[in-house]
C-alpha cells in the first residue's frame, strides 16, 4: 500500500456549510479528498472502479474525533480517528480491505462458473484525434469554441506537423472526422488499465471493428 495513504498525506479542498444539506450526517465544515480507482494496485485492472469522493470532518458529537465517509456511494464511516491523518489513513485501509475481498469474490465466482481469472480478450484504445478537413486544409482538433447567435461555431485547430495553432470557421464543406485507433490483446500478459474486455474473440472482434477506425493485434498475442 502507498505509504503517502496512510500518512494522510492526500490533496484536501476546504468545503464550507454550503456543501452538504444541514441534516446531512457530515461536518458542517471539513475537507473533500479523492480515493482513486486504481487503490490498491494490487486490484486487476478488469476490476477497477470510479474514484471516490470523499469527505473528512470533525464529528458532530465529539470535535476531537475526525471522520470520513464516501460523499456520492452508500455514505459510509471508513475509518475515525484523533486526527485528521489517522482517519484519512485508516479509511484508506479499509477501502483497500474491502476492494481486495470483493476482486477475491468476483475471482472465485468466475472460477465456479467455469471462466478465465480475468477476461482474456482486451481492446485498448491508444490513440483519438479529430480532424477538421476544410476546403485547401486538414488540420488537429484542439477545442470548439460554440455558435453564437448569428456567429458560426469556430475550429480550434493546429496542423498535424505543428506550427503555430489557428482557427477554422464552421462552413459548408468543412467537416469533422474522428479517427481512433486500438490493440487487441489477447491472453498476452498485458493488463491495459483502461480497455473493452470480452470473454470470446467473436466480441472483441465487433468492438474493434465498429468501435475502432483501426486496430492492431498486440505483438505479444500467443501464435497458434
Amino acid at each position: 500500500m502507498n505509504d503517502d495513504y496512510l500518512t494522510g498525506n492526500v490533496h484536501l479542498a476546504v468545503y464550507g456549510p454550503d456543501r452538504f444539506q444541514e441534516y446531512a450526517s457530515f461536518g458542517r465544515n471539513g475537507y473533500l479528498f479523492t480515493v482513486p480507482g486504481s487503490f490498491p494496485e494490487d486490484i486487476p485492472n478488469h476490476l477497477r472502479v470510479t474514484d471516490w469522493e470523499m469527505a473528512v470532518y470533525r464529528t458532530k458529537d465529539d470535535p476531537d474525533v475526525w471522520e470520513v465517509r464516501d460523499v456520492n456511494g452508500a455514505r459510509r464511516v471508513w475509518g475515525t480517528g484523533g486526527s485528521r491523518r489517522e482517519a484519512i489513513g485508516l479509511a484508506f485501509q479499509e477501502i483497500a480491505r474491502k476492494r481486495r475481498i470483493e476482486a477475491a469474490d468476483v475471482a472465485d465466482k468466475r472460477k465456479a462458473a467455469g471462466l478465465e481469472p480475468a477476461p482474456p480478450y482486451a481492446v485498448e484504445i491508444t490513440g483519438s484525434v479529430t480532424l477538421v478537413v476544410a476546403p485547401g486544409a486538414i488540420a488537429v482538433l484542439e477545442r470548439i469554441e460554440p455558435a453564437e447567435g448569428d456567429t458560426p461555431a469556430r475550429y480550434h485547430v493546429r496542423d498535424a506537423d505543428g506550427g503555430e495553432p489557428y482557427v477554422i470557421r464552421e462552413a459548408d464543406g468543412v467537416t469533422l472526422r474522428t479517427t481512433t485507433v486500438g490493440v487487441l490483446h489477447a491472453r498476452c500478459g498485458h493488463d491495459p488499465e483502461v480497455a473493452a474486455r470480452f470473454e470470446n474473440e467473436s466480441g472483441a472482434l465487433v468492438y474493434a471493428e465498429y468501435g475502432l477506425t483501426r486496430c492492431w493485434t498486440c505483438n505479444m498475442v500467443p501464435q497458434d
